[in-house]
């Protein structure tokens, strides 16, 4: 499903209109967006938890050249879903 099915699926159940959907959708992702890269994390109780993991600089084969490469460290965004999700 993209953003575009979600807001429309959304937009059924709540009976808004979809500009305002799509608006509020849209501020609730930069509000996300801003929380995380403050370092917090973000626990939406019995859906999950979102927050950034930090990944180790390490060697990786490209299969192109032929030879290891090193990839730098990097932060990404984890999610860890709640067991009662499942």
């Amino acid at each position: 499903m993209n953003k575009r099915e979600f807001i429309k699926n959304l937009k059924n159940k709540l009976n808004i209109s979809e500009k305002e959907l799509e608006k509020s959708f849209n501020i609730a992702i930069e509000l996300i967006k801003d929380i995380l890269i403050k370092g917090e994390k973000l626990n939406f109780g019995k859906f999950g938890c979102f927050y950034i993991k930090e990944k180790n600089e390490r060697f990786c084969y490209n299969p192109l050249l032929g030879k290891k490469i090193l990839v730098e460290p990097k932060k990404v965004i984890a999610f860890r879903a709640n067991k009662k999700l499942l």
